[in-house]
């Protein structure tokens, strides 16, 4: 059924992305631990290249525009949607000044900040970063749990191959990850490759006499 098809895609992308290291990519303010949103956004684009974001733009209560939501106390919130494999997830986030406190009318910069950490808290939810936000400094996934994903990840790129180019540099980009696997998981990626490539392989005819003198 599409829905459990969806719900396999989902736990793939975040199996692939919480096993990502991210705590060199962080900074520190006073106590709080930030992951560089450019950092992340370009991750996600590399492993999932049709990955897309959006800014959620709200119209007051006098026809404004604005990239942001106010209550009726002044504090402004945004929001921000990630979609990645067909999957969209959103976040609501208050805007914050450097003490990390609400704050009421903020300015421009405030905004745009707040617009760039809610992006990567959406992101948390597919799995990339979200040990930051659990307080951990290390990935949680496990090393069974990363090798299933990279498979999974290898395997879906051969299925989706439309020519022996495809398919070809599906193997290419993914062999420093395939390297990595135990021998049985290699063994069942390698078997996939092959399965996969064996129809685009047509009309190989072997060497004949008059070939090899030509």
């Amino acid at each position: 059924m599409p829905t459990v098809k969806k719900d396999v895609k989902l736990l793939s992308v975040y199996q692939e992305l919480a096993a990502v290291d991210c705590s060199r990519h962080t900074e520190k303010k006073g106590k709080f631990t930030y992951l560089s949103w450019t950092w992340a956004w370009a991750l996600v684009k590399s492993k999932f290249p049709t990955a897309t974001f959006q800014k959620h733009i709200f119209t007051d209560n006098q026809n404004n525009v604005l990239p942001f939501m106010r209550d009726t106390k002044g504090y402004t919130f945004v929001q921000t949607s990630v979609t990645i494999d067909d999957q969209t997830m959103s976040e609501i986030f208050p805007v914050l000044d450097h003490k990390n406190q609400a704050v009421q009318h903020p300015n421009a910069f405030q905004v745009n900040t707040a617009l760039q950490r809610c992006l990567v808290k959406t992101l948390a939810f597919f799995g990339l970063g979200l040990n930051i936000y659990a307080g951990e400094d290390l990935p949680i996934m496990d090393e069974v749990e990363q090798n299933m994903a990279i498979k999974e990840r290898m395997i879906k790129a051969f299925k989706d191959s439309k020519t022996i180019e495809d398919i070809d540099n599906a193997w290419r980009v993914n062999t420093k990850d395939y390297n990595t696997l135990p021998k049985q998981e290699k063994s069942e990626v390698l078997n996939q490759f092959k399965q996969y490539k064996t129809p685009f392989i047509k009309d190989v005819k072997p060497d004949t006499k008059e070939d090899k003198a030509a």
